[in-house]
C-alpha cells in the first residue's frame, strides 16, 4: 500500500520529475517530525541542504505545493453531499526573526510577520478533508493610516476583500463537485454585504453558487414590512416565536476586553448549563451606501440563538446567523446552528499548525522561502486532524487505511509483543495507543484524545518506524 504522502501527492507537478520526488521526500520527514525545526526534521546533513535548495527553489510556491492536497481533496469532497468551505484568518508571529524579509505588521505594531487567510474544508460531522486554499500576505504599514478613508474605497482596494475572494473560492469549488453542496462560512468579519450581492447576482444570472453561512457582526437596516416599526434585524427577531429550546454546556473562560476608554475589563464567564432561545425569520437587507457603485437587496435567512436567563452581571450566550439556507421549523434552524458550530474546526487547525507544528518557530530568511514551508506544515496539520477524527467515526476501520505497515507494526510490537502483528488493529484502537505517547491518560471520562495529543504521539511513532525499516533493511525482523 502507498504511503499517505505518496497517495496526497499523485498529481504533484513542479516541473522537474526530481523536483517532485523531493517534494515527497521532505513532506514525508516534515511530518514525522512536525514539532522539530527542519534541520532536525532530517537524518544527514546532505538531506539538510537538499530540503533548503528545494525551498530555495523558484518552482517551489504556495500554489505548486497545495495543488496535488487540493486534487485530493476534491476527491474527498465528492464523497460526501455538503461540505462547509471555512473561512478565517490567523497571525503567524515572527516578530523574534529580525532576519526574515518580506514581514509586515501585526495588529499590533509592535509584532510584524505574516497573516494568513486560509480556507478550510469539513463536513457537518466535523471530519476534515483538507486545505483548499491559503493567501499568506504582509500588511503594508501604511494601511494602518486609512481608517478615515475606508468607506471611501472600493472593496477590491480594502483587505476585506479577502473574504469575498473567499465566497468567490467556494463557488469554484461548487461548479468543481456539482454532486457536493458547498455551504461558505465565516466569523463575524465575513459579514460584508459585497457577499451577499455577490451571492445574489449569480443567483440572478444563473450561475453557480455556495451557500452562505455567516456570523452577524452588525445589526443591518431591513426592509420594512406593512404595520412594522422596527427595521433592524435583531429587533424583527425579539417579535418572532420561540421555536424550542436547546441546552448548551458553557465552560469557564476568562478574558479581558478594552472599554470605552481603551482600558481593559476582566470579564469572567461562568461554567453553566445554559437554555438557548431558537427564533428564526427572513429578512430582505437593505444594502449600505458605496461610493462607487449600487447595491441590490437581498432576501436571507436570519436565525438566533439566545440564553434565556444569563447569570447576573453576564452577558447572554448569543449567536445570530446570516444564511441562504432556509428553514421553517426547530429541527432545520437548529441544524444551521450545528452546521456553523463546525466553524470551530479552523480555529482547531490553527492551534495544530503553530503549536504542534511550531511554524512561528521556522528559520527560513526569506518570505518566499517560508510561505511554502508553512503551506507544507498546513497539510501536515490537516492529516492530524483527519486521523483524529477518522479515528472516531470510524473506530472499526483497519489501522492501515492510515497508517503506513511500520508505524502500526513497530509501536504494535512494543506495546503488546510479537503476536500483536497477527491482526491489524482496529484505527479506534491504535489512535488511542498513540494518544497515550503523546501523553493522554485514557482515564474514565476523559472522552476522545484531542489533536495534541494525537500530534505528539504521532512522534514517538515515527520514531519507531524509522527504527522498524532500518531492522528491515538489515533484515533482522523476520515477519510471521
Amino acid at each position: 500500500m502507498k504511503s499517505w504522502v505518496e497517495q496526497e501527492f499523485t498529481s504533484a507537478d513542479l516541473g522537474d520529475k526530481r523536483l517532485n520526488e523531493r517534494l515527497k521526500s521532505v513532506m514525508s520527514e516534515i511530518s514525522d517530525n512536525p514539532q522539530t525545526s527542519v534541520k532536525s526534521a532530517f537524518q544527514g546533513w546532505k538531506e539538510v541542504i537538499g530540503a533548503y535548495r528545494f525551498f530555495n527553489n523558484k518552482k517551489v510556491t504556495v500554489d505548486s505545493i497545495l495543488q496535488p492536497h487540493r486534487d485530493a481533496t476534491l476527491d474527498r469532497i465528492k464523497q460526501h453531499e455538503r461540505v462547509l468551505l471555512v473561512q478565517d484568518t490567523s497571525e503567524l508571529d515572527y516578530t523574534k526573526k529580525e532576519k526574515l524579509q518580506g514581514k509586515g505588521p501585526l495588529s499590533v505594531l509592535s509584532r510584524t510577520g505574516f497573516f494568513a487567510h486560509n480556507h478550510f474544508v469539513v463536513t457537518p460531522e466535523g471530519l476534515a478533508l483538507g486545505v483548499w486554499d491559503t493567501d499568506i500576505y504582509a500588511r503594508d504599514e501604511k494601511d494602518h493610516g486609512k481608517s478615515k478613508t475606508r468607506k471611501q474605497r472600493p472593496i477590491e482596494e480594502k483587505e476585506s476583500n479577502r473574504w469575498l475572494e473567499g465566497y468567490r473560492q467556494a463557488c469554484d469549488l461548487a461548479e468543481s463537485a456539482p454532486e457536493t453542496k458547498v455551504i461558505s462560512c465565516t466569523d463575524r468579519e465575513g459579514d460584508i454585504y459585497e457577499i451577499f450581492e455577490e451571492w445574489h447576482q449569480r443567483k440572478e444570472n444563473g450561475e453557480t453558487t455556495a451557500e452562505l453561512l455567516i456570523r452577524l457582526r452588525q445589526d443591518r437596516v431591513i426592509v420594512k414590512e406593512q404595520e412594522e416599526s422596527e427595521r433592524k434585524i435583531l429587533a424583527k427577531l425579539e417579535l418572532e416565536p420561540v421555536f424550542g429550546t436547546v441546552t448548551l454546556n458553557v465552560k469557564k473562560k476568562t478574558q479581558y476586553k478594552k472599554d470605552k476608554k481603551g482600558d481593559s475589563r476582566k470579564q469572567v464567564r461562568s461554567a453553566r448549563n445554559a437554555i438557548l432561545e431558537i427564533r428564526a425569520t427572513d429578512v430582505v437587507l437593505v444594502p449600505p451606501y458605496r461610493p462607487d457603485r449600487k447595491l441590490s437587496k437581498v432576501s436571507i435567512h436570519v436565525v438566533i440563538a439566545k440564553e434565556k436567563k444569563p447569570p447576573n452581571g453576564e452577558d447572554p450566550i448569543c449567536w445570530v446567523l446570516l444564511t441562504t439556507l432556509k428553514s421553517n421549523d426547530f429541527e432545520g434552524n437548529l441544524e444551521i446552528l450545528q452546521l456553523y458550530a463546525k466553524r470551530w474546526e479552523i480555529e482547531c487547525f490553527h492551534r495544530v499548525l503553530k503549536t504542534g507544528c511550531k511554524i512561528e518557530e521556522l528559520q527560513l530568511k526569506e518570505d518566499e522561502r517560508i510561505k511554502p514551508a508553512v503551506a507544507l506544515y498546513m497539510i501536515v496539520a490537516w492529516r492530524v486532524m483527519y486521523v483524529m477524527k477518522l479515528g472516531r467515526e470510524c473506530p472499526d476501520l483497519p489501522c492501515d487505511v492510515i497508517f503506513d505497515e511500520a508505524e502500526w507494526k513497530a509501536i504494535s510490537v512494543v506495546v503488546h509483543g510479537r503476536q500483536a502483528l497477527e491482526n491489524t488493529p482496529s484505527l479506534g484502537e491504535f489512535i488511542l495507543t498513540v494518544a497515550k505517547y503523546g501523553g493522554f491518560l485514557a482515564r474514565k471520562g476523559d472522552g476522545h484524545p484531542g489533536a495534541q495529543a494525537i500530534w505528539q504521539g504521532m512522534t514517538k511513532v515515527m520514531d519507531f518506524a524509522v527504527v522498524w525499516k532500518s531492522l528491515q533493511e538489515q533484515h533482522l525482523i523476520v515477519e510471521i
